[in-house]
């Protein structure tokens, strides 16, 4: 009897936790729910065959030159959000996370550029104590480029996490206008070397050796090549004026300076093709076309809400003709990606 008393406390709350066990209701586990992004497929893991990434990007870019006999940095007029905000359209592939926190995609990124000012040293001042500044020599570079990189990342997988990523791959080019080699005085230069000519034949035939030496032939022109060399013979000189017109390689060269200083030293031997001619190569021409340039980008990317914040740098360079060429821009952009 005082066995059975004893137990039953024991017995009762055994089936009372019994009870209460069957009464919970049974709870299953749940996907973490995914931002409100457009997907085809909505697949956790994220896109399943690429991403397309429309926004919009406030993108700086310098195009830096460097010739065998001088250079020229290419610089933006101004960055203020009305003139440095773009549309954004990159394209990239879907993730293949090789690990709990690593993975790579393949990156397309296109952007275009215009810059009018160039940089130049100066004797350093109290308020500019770098001894650079950004001037106005009447120079433009303008161009695109595009790139497909191989992008490696730390982050997990999908567009729902931040990342930190570069990528290293190939970029096309295609840049066209002109620059001053010489650091701002290009136009004293050949200024200089016009005057030191014997002869009136001799003034045109220095400055066009001259120029082809120090202010560029980037795209290996052989005709343009072997007009500046031969730029008193026959009409050469006329012909080198009507081929910048229909080539548009006068892009952003005509100074009212130049053309009035060739006007005067000429002393009506010349006609205005002629003198619009010397005029013209007072600045280099830096067209240049290439799909083989190395290109690198590094950048990170935090998700916010439907949208991802990036901001990120890198770029083309490439060597032609003796030249070297590197574009670099800084960005900050803004965008909803599309997955499929």
């Amino acid at each position: 009897m005082i066995i059975f008393f004893s137990s039953f406390p024991v017995s009762s709350q055994e089936i009372q936790k019994e009870n209460v066990s069957q009464s919970e209701p049974q709870t299953s586990p749940t996907l973490p729910k995914r931002r409100e992004i457009i997907s085809v497929f909505h697949d956790p893991k994220g896109a399943r065959y690429f991403s397309f990434y429309p926004g919009v990007q406030f993108i700086s870019t310098s195009v830096d030159i460097v010739g065998p006999k001088g250079k020229a940095i290419m610089a933006e007029e101004s960055n203020s959000a009305e003139r440095n905000t773009k549309f954004n359209y990159d394209l990239k592939t879907k993730d293949w996370q090789l690990g709990e926190y690593w993975g790579f995609f393949i990156l397309n990124r296109n952007v275009s550029f215009l810059n009018t000012r160039q940089i130049i040293t100066v004797t350093p001042t109290a308020e500019n104590q770098n001894g650079k500044e950004n001037i106005d020599l009447q120079t433009e570079v303008k161009g695109t480029y595009s790139m497909l990189l191989p992008v490696f990342y730390l982050g997990k997988g999908g567009n729902d996490n931040f990342r930190i990523g570069f990528g290293f791959g190939v970029g096309s080019v295609n840049l066209q206008g002109t620059a001053d080699f010489n650091d701002g005085i290009g136009l004293f230069t050949n200024a200089v070397v016009f005057n030191s000519g014997a002869t009136f034949a001799n003034k045109i035939d220095n400055l066009g050796r001259y120029s082809l030496l120090t202010t560029g032939n980037i795209d290996g022109d052989p005709y343009k090549a072997y007009l500046l060399t031969n730029l008193s013979t026959g009409n050469n000189l006329e012909l080198l004026g009507a081929y910048s017109l229909l080539t548009g390689g006068s892009s952003g060269s005509i100074e009212p300076i130049s053309y009035l200083m060739f006007a005067a030293a000429s002393n009506g031997r010349l006609n205005p093709l002629e003198i619009y001619a010397l005029s013209t190569i007072s600045k280099g021409r830096v067209n240049s076309r290439t799909n083989y340039a190395k290109s690198y980008y590094f950048f990170y990317e935090l998700p916010l809400g439907p949208v991802t914040w990036r901001i990120g740098f890198g770029g083309p360079f490439y060597t032609q003709n003796q030249y070297t060429v590197d574009l670099t821009s800084f960005e900050m952009s803004l965008y909803t990606p599309i997955e499929i």
